[in-house]
């Protein structure tokens, strides 16, 4: 496959990644102070809009499994979604003046269903661009490079000059960058990349669905993606709480730090690609998860002696972080094709709601437990002196939890039995099949 077709497939992913840090950490904040919501509604439409994206994803699997287009199944519903998605979004970052909570709610809910349908069609049309073991990681690193761009430029956004001197003007700026970079990616993808045509199979049962969840490998991947989501989110969660506590940095010096991050997270794509094709995927996945749980207490322990150190240390953890996405997704589609032979039906939209599923519940999840328990320990986010029991719980949750989490991924990925080796046997069997129906 050309570079040029794997970068327009990636094309949509930068205004698809431009969503996640407004939802988790603008949108709320803006609708509480520049719309004059009350904290608690603003705080109840956001649950009950996360809920609800939780029940959107296996709807979507249904639709995209069931769906049978000349233009592409995945194709299509990535299109069908995209104008939905700009209306919410409008919406969402651009409120009238008074907007109520409901209005809120249904903004909220129209923008995680949009998302969630392109997010999964997304991703599943990237595992049926190709049936190659390698070319896959290739497919998805790219994918993951554009990702981290859309967050890179919403990451930027607020320190431009412009909008350091009208903060109230930042929210919808990334509203107007996700509406502008969505539909451009998604047209270079449409107009670049053909969707190979859908093989012949049965249309999926219900059973089928509840089959695919007990099959070992499948149940593996998604118990590590859970473990090392949980890792992710909760230490993200006290981000901005660890490092100016524990390294003396800036509000504006952790933010560089999350920049840098991200930018490893940019070169680890292709490290992860080309590793997973020399090693098997499995293996560097393993490898991936060793590294991140390693870096963690060097975070923490190696002393710094400055910022710049402190750059070098995150650029190398931000490499690591781009195993999971890269590799976990280049494997859902290497065990779609296997599913395929075994049970007859195209599961792929299944395959990747179920990893979006998986990805939800963590980010869900693990913010709650790690700030439950800092406020249980007394951790005061204002204070600048903080209790020996605060300061021990707020290295637990932001270093050792997640280390001890990405170390207990490792044996659930070690024992994947899907190798390059039996995907090649998987390909020849379906090939004979095909070619017979």
């Amino acid at each position: 496959m050309r570079m040029v077709t794997k970068m327009a497939y990636a094309a949509p992913t930068v205004g698809l990644a431009g969503l996640g840090l407004p939802l988790l950490i603008y949108l709320p904040n803006y609708y509480g102070t520049v719309v004059g919501l009350p904290l608690g509604l603003v705080g109840l439409a956001f649950l009950v809009a996360r809920l609800a994206d939780i029940i959107a994803d296996p709807l979507a699997a249904v639709v995209l499994d069931n769906t049978r287009s000349a233009f592409g199944r995945f194709r299509l519903w990535l299109v069908i979604g995209t104008p939905f998605l700009i209306v919410s979004v409008f919406g969402l970052f651009m409120p009238p003046k008074g907007a109520s909570a409901t209005y809120l709610s249904l903004c909220l809910a129209g923008t995680y269903a949009a998302w969630s349908l392109c997010s999964v069609a997304h991703v599943a049309w990237g595992g049926s661009l190709s049936d190659d073991y390698d070319e896959r990681n290739a497919i998805f690193a790219w994918a993951q490079a554009f990702f981290m761009v859309g967050g890179l430029a919403i990451t930027a956004l607020p320190l431009l000059p412009a909008l350091k001197a009208t903060p109230a003007a930042t929210v919808p700026a990334m509203g107007w960058f996700i509406m502008a970079a969505t539909p451009v990616g998604v047209a270079l993808a449409v107009l670049l990349v053909r969707e190979p045509p859908a093989a012949w199979t049965r249309r999926p049962a219900w059973r089928d669905y509840a089959r695919l969840l007990a099959q070992g490998d499948v149940a593996r991947l998604l118990g590590s993606s859970f473990l090392t989501s949980l890792a992710l989110y909760g230490s993200g969660a006290v981000f901005f709480f660890y490092y100016p506590l524990f390294h003396g940095l800036s509000p504006l010096q952790t933010a560089s730090l999350l920049f840098v991050l991200k930018l490893g997270a940019i070169a680890g794509g292709y490290l992860w690609s080309m590793l997973g094709t020399l090693m098997e995927k499995h293996r560097a996945l393993a490898l991936g998860f060793a590294a991140q749980a390693l870096l963690y207490p060097v975070v923490h322990l190696l002393p710094w002696s400055s910022p710049k150190v402190g750059m070098v240390i995150l650029a190398g953890f931000g490499i690591t972080l781009s195993a999971a996405p890269v590799l976990m997704r280049s494997m859902m589609a290497d065990l779609g094709d296997q599913w395929r032979l075994s049970s007859g039906t195209d599961q792929l939209g299944a395959l990747s709601a179920l990893f979006s599923i998986i990805d939800k519940l963590a980010a869900a999840v693990a913010p709650a437990l790690a700030l439950m328990a800092l406020d249980r320990a007394g951790f005061n986010p204002q204070g600048a002196e903080q209790t020996g029991q605060a300061t021990t719980a707020l290295s637990v949750a932001a270093i050792w939890v997640p280390a001890v989490l990405c170390l207990l991924a490792i044996p659930l990925v070690r024992g994947h039995r899907l190798t390059a080796d039996r995907h090649q046997a998987v390909r020849r069997e379906l090939a004979l099949l095909e070619a017979g129906g």
